[in-house]
């Protein structure tokens, strides 16, 4: 995963100096991690503004659990996406009505291929949709996945075969 200084520092020294307050730090995190987010966000949330809404409130609580944020157990990124993924849910949570779909559905811009992806990847269960982005989507590792998913090595190897296993089923129905 990224290392975040551009000096040569470690992750370890970048933490050190988000821990610290160093503007330049916060900017620099800021400016990597918002386009990666947006973009897992992107596959998670229905509307533009509803992305822009978690990438906030994700951004926001990442400034607040930085100072608790030992960088032992997991690393800097992995910590970021289990935040994104815990804000992912609690907006769901709030939005749990449900709309109808209109008669005809615009695809202006999408390729059919892109179109059935997004229609698989839409039925399949939360975990396992999590489990797809994140590593494939994101590129996290699978022992990165695993952290910021609470599972282990393996659990999170079994995870991502049935999720691509289901994939490849959904694709071709």
């Amino acid at each position: 995963m990224t290392v975040y200084s551009s000096s040569g520092g470690s992750d370890a020294e970048f933490l050190r100096r988000l821990k610290a307050g160093d503007e330049q730090a916060w900017t620099q995190f800021t400016q990597e991690q918002s386009q990666r987010l947006y973009s897992y966000l992107h596959y998670n949330l229905p509307t533009d503004q509803d992305r822009e809404d978690v990438l906030m409130e994700t951004m926001v609580a990442c400034v607040r659990a930085v100072p608790r944020f030992d960088g032992r157990s997991a690393t800097l990124s992995t910590f970021v996406y289990s935040i994104a993924q815990r804000k992912v849910a609690d907006f769901w949570r709030k939005h749990k009505k449900t709309n109808e779909l209109p008669e005809v559905i615009p695809t202006r811009g999408i390729s059919n291929k892109g179109l059935e992806l997004e229609e698989a990847m839409a039925k399949l269960p939360e975990k396992n949709r999590q489990a797809l982005l994140l590593r494939y989507h994101i590129g996290l590792s699978v022992t990165e996945l695993a952290e910021s998913m609470g599972l282990t090595y393996k659990a999170a190897e079994s995870l991502l075969s049935r999720s691509r296993r289901a994939l490849g089923l959904l694709m071709n129905e």
